[in-house]
């Protein structure tokens, strides 16, 4: 008997559609036997994924769990459900064959009936969600360690101006030997050094940002002037920069620093050189992803900034970590610098996110909003940028 004017076939057919989870059922021979619409739109596979053997299918997708470790398929919850164990919601990170990275949370459930055994997986993109929780439980410890750096900053700054009061006392008063020089001048570089970190570290906080209306493109073309001389000649830089963008505010020398950090980021990545690429656009408000979408109104538009490199790339298991107070992979390196970049772009009612691959290279991206009462400005309360 119709329903609603539907045949049943029909009606299910339209349920299964219109459900808006992404559906795929496998059979007991962990084959995939249906994909809905939003799976296929998932998956995003050059021809349809029924018919294809799951191992073929996790061939050409990655799925990893909350820490960025790679999830086998022998744990993955499809076979679980296809061995009739429990699967409790799993909740997981998912690149699809084209590269593209969602977050995901995922139930199975094992069937038999109408003569087919096998599980059907529902799965529901909450990439947007988990990324806005993620930044906040960043922006929670960067505001911690800020008030913890704000209380140490000035008794760590006396011990340091009295090193530096003594070795210049040393120096004044003279005759001592080259070997004690050169002790006092790393003192002096150690101290230097020391204050440069309490600085960064007081990025944690709210600096005095001094907003401004401003072209994105001259910011990006003034910190490619100043890293001009870091450039080796196996390097291969190139510009893509739209013309008559959009103003937005912001604060010029707290945004390059951001730039500054990324393009030595990704120069240290190119040890043996390759490619970097530079590219800024426009993105219609109906063209932004997920992530810009909760930086702007419907109608605004966002600037997107771009820095990519052929580099080595960020090992997948970290990229989650990247952004976190003094996580870092170098021997040398501090761990401030994406943290504050990462704080200086949500100051500016921006977002910041990276997407890289091993072996391939890694591209960072910023995105700023239009200036406008979406980005939490008012073009009278600034003066435009001299």
């Amino acid at each position: 008997m119709p329903v609603f004017g539907i045949h049943p076939p029909d009606l299910l057919q339209t349920v299964v559609e219109d459900i808006g989870v992404a559906m795929v059922v496998v059979d007991r021979e962990e084959r995939v036997v249906f994909a809905n619409h939003m799976a296929h739109q998932l998956l995003d596979f050059v021809s349809a994924p029924e018919g294809m053997r799951l191992r073929d299918l996790r061939s050409k997708i990655r799925v990893e769990d909350r820490s960025g470790k790679e999830i086998p398929l022998a744990d993955a919850i499809v076979i679980r459900a296809l061995k009739n164990e429990p699967v409790k919601p799993l909740e997981f990170r998912f690149k699809n064959a084209n590269g593209k990275t969602k977050w995901l949370i995922a139930r199975a459930y094992r069937f038999c009936c109408m003569g087919l055994e096998g599980a059907a997986v529902f799965a529901v993109d909450e990439t947007e969600e988990i990324e806005t929780r993620k930044a906040a439980a960043v922006l929670e410890r960067m505001e911690t360690i800020g008030t913890l750096a704000a209380g140490l900053a000035h008794d760590f700054n006396n011990l340091l101006n009295t090193i530096t009061t003594n070795v210049a006392i040393v120096r004044e008063n003279g005759g001592y030997s080259p070997e004690v020089g050169a002790r006092l001048d790393q003192i002096s570089d150690a101290v230097n050094k020391s204050a440069g970190l309490i600085r960064r570290l007081m990025q944690f906080r709210s600096p005095d940002l001094h907003l401004r209306s401003l072209d994105v493109n001259d910011v990006v073309r003034d910190v490619v002037r100043l890293t001009k001389p870091l450039l080796r000649d196996n390097i291969v830089l190139a510009l893509h920069l739209e013309e008559e963008l959009p103003a937005v505010y912001g604060d010029s020398s707290q945004l390059q620093q951001v730039f500054m950090n990324l393009i030595v980021n990704a120069l240290e990545a190119m040890p043996d050189g390759g490619d970097l690429t530079i590219t800024s656009h426009v993105v219609p408000g109906n063209q932004a992803d997920s992530v810009e979408k909760s930086i702007r109104q419907e109608k605004e538009e966002v600037v997107r900034i771009s820095i990519s490199d052929t580099g080595t790339g960020i090992p997948v298991d970290i990229q989650s970590e990247i952004f976190e107070p003094f996580f870092t992979t170098k021997s040398q390196g501090t761990g401030v610098g994406l943290p504050s970049a990462f704080r200086i772009i949500q100051l500016h009612r921006g977002k910041i996110g990276v997407d890289s691959s091993p072996g391939t290279g890694t591209t960072f991206t910023v995105s700023l909003p239009v200036h406008g009462p979406a980005a939490g400005f008012l073009l009278e309360d600034f003066p435009k940028a001299s």
